[in-house]
């Protein structure tokens, strides 16, 4: 097997869409999950992807997009797209 070949079906793997789930996502993040679900609400978070009647994870490629989003969008940095969050109040 040449260099080519392997190369090319390791890019393939990493860059498929993979799903994770809520735990792995409050721990990339780290908010709660009440943070994350009111965030989703305000359409300032990745939606959810059913699995089945119970399940339900995210699109990794979005929430890691979501992440560089805010650290683009720090004072000092070329905010990418004008994404704001407001805390509201309780």
């Amino acid at each position: 097997m040449n260099d080519n070949t392997s190369s090319t079906q390791h890019t393939s793997a990493t860059t498929r869409p993979t799903i994770i789930r809520l735990p792995e996502v409050l721990q990339t993040v780290g908010l709660s999950r009440p943070s994350i679900y009111r965030l989703m609400k305000l359409g300032q978070f990745p939606q959810q992807v059913r699995l089945g009647m119970k399940a339900v994870g995210w699109l990794r490629a979005e929430v890691e997009h979501w992440i560089t989003s805010l650290s683009q969008a720090r004072p000092g940095s070329m905010p990418e797209q004008g994404l704001t969050l407001q805390r509201t109040a309780a």
